[in-house]
């Protein structure tokens, strides 16, 4: 039986999204498994009495242009498997999940290709949105993985530095400078610090509660909200580790804007790097799996802010008599990622710059 395919297949240079290929089409690498594969199926439609008139979906992993230049090399290791109509690639390990969903979501997802590039109105307000949410996520997510055991709160050394992260506000950065809290500022561990004292109290109370219930009682009352001063004392007097992770938070939030904003899909193998590397050891815990939903959180608030770009334009449209300006981010899909030359790729992830000095307060949106 002769089969149709249906070919999906994002590439640095090139993308395939529903290519209809016969088997002749396929590369040498992979025919003879598709074939294999598209034979089961077949076996299976003549059991049901079903019809296999259906093309049957391929779906292949993400290659960057040196890549793509071996891909025969590139796709003889890979591994297929398929479910009903599609065979897929699977992926071997975490970082060649996280850069096929990297390359499907900058490339593919419509508020990803909307989002302001550098140069562009709006960058800063769009990208502060996402680095203030980034900050909020990682400040939640990473104290809940590192406290999954109760305990990791008997080291009170280690723990007490993630509990004053975990209470600090958001940076919300300076216009054209900086996104994150510059680790670099001698002022800027005195200032941030100076607002914790309300929120860590909270936290240490919620603490104190949950090593109650453990059956700790006599370490529970070291955690108590009165111990608040002597918690943010012990991370001035030390702050290496506390000062680690803000400085692991900048690279995680400078990475998602640099892919964003580069709008070239040459990024995504140094995006894939830079946030495995830093999440492999992010406070002396894997914390990898943390890096997809770092996507996912940056992909709702570019969702929103395209749904209030939207909304602007319709406001505006709605009172002035002429018409809008025929520029619309929907003009950008076509020719939004773009293969930059090699020297534009040294310049990757520069967005978070950290020679300012921040301000608490004193953030400026425009």
């Amino acid at each position: 039986m002769q089969h149709e395919f249906r070919l999906y297949w994002r590439r640095e240079i090139g993308c395939d999204a529903g290519t209809v290929v016969s088997l002749e089409g396929l590369d040498p690498a992979i025919r003879s498994r598709v074939l294999e594969l598209a034979g089961e199926l077949t076996g299976e439609l003549a059991a049901r009495e079903g019809s296999g008139d259906e093309a049957i979906d391929i779906r292949l992993p993400f290659l960057d242009g040196r890549e793509w230049r071996r891909r025969s090399e590139s796709l003889r290791g890979i591994t297929l498997e398929r479910e009903g109509r599609v065979i897929r690639y699977v992926p071997p390990n975490a970082s060649a999940a996280l850069r096929d969903l990297a390359a499907d979501t900058v490339a593919g997802h419509p508020a990803w290709l909307a989002a302001p590039a550098e140069r562009e109105p709006g960058y800063f307000r769009t990208w502060q949105s996402v680095s203030v949410a980034l900050q909020e996520f990682l400040r939640r997510a990473v104290p809940e993985i590192y406290f999954r055991d109760v305990a990791t709160f008997e080291d009170r050394r280690s723990a007490w530095p993630l509990l004053v992260y975990r209470a600090l506000r958001p940076c919300r950065g300076i216009f054209g400078t900086e996104f994150t809290y510059d680790v670099a500022d001698t002022e800027m561990l005195t200032q941030a610090l100076q607002m914790v004292r309300r929120p860590l109290q909270d936290i240490l109370g919620e603490v104190q509660l949950r090593v109650a219930a453990s059956g700790r009682a006599d370490l529970s009352r070291r955690y108590a909200p009165a111990w608040h001063e002597d918690v943010i004392r012990a991370v001035q007097d030390k702050p290496r580790r506390f000062l680690g992770m803000l400085g692991d938070e900048a690279l995680l939030v400078d990475a998602v804007i640099t892919l964003g904003a580069a709008r070239n899909l040459g990024m995504v193998k140094p995006f894939v790097r830079r946030v495995m590397t830093t999440l492999r050891s992010f406070y002396d815990r894997d914390m990898r799996e943390l890096a997809a939903p770092l996507i996912a959180e940056a992909t709702r608030v570019l969702e929103e802010a395209r749904e209030a770009a939207s909304k602007r334009r319709a406001s505006t449209q709605s009172v002035s008599p002429r018409a809008a300006s025929p520029r619309a981010v929907s003009t950008r899909a076509a020719g939004a990622i773009s293969s930059l030359p090699r020297g534009g790729r040294d310049r990757a992830f520069a967005a978070a710059n950290t020679s300012g000095h921040y301000k608490p307060g004193s953030a400026v949106s425009r």
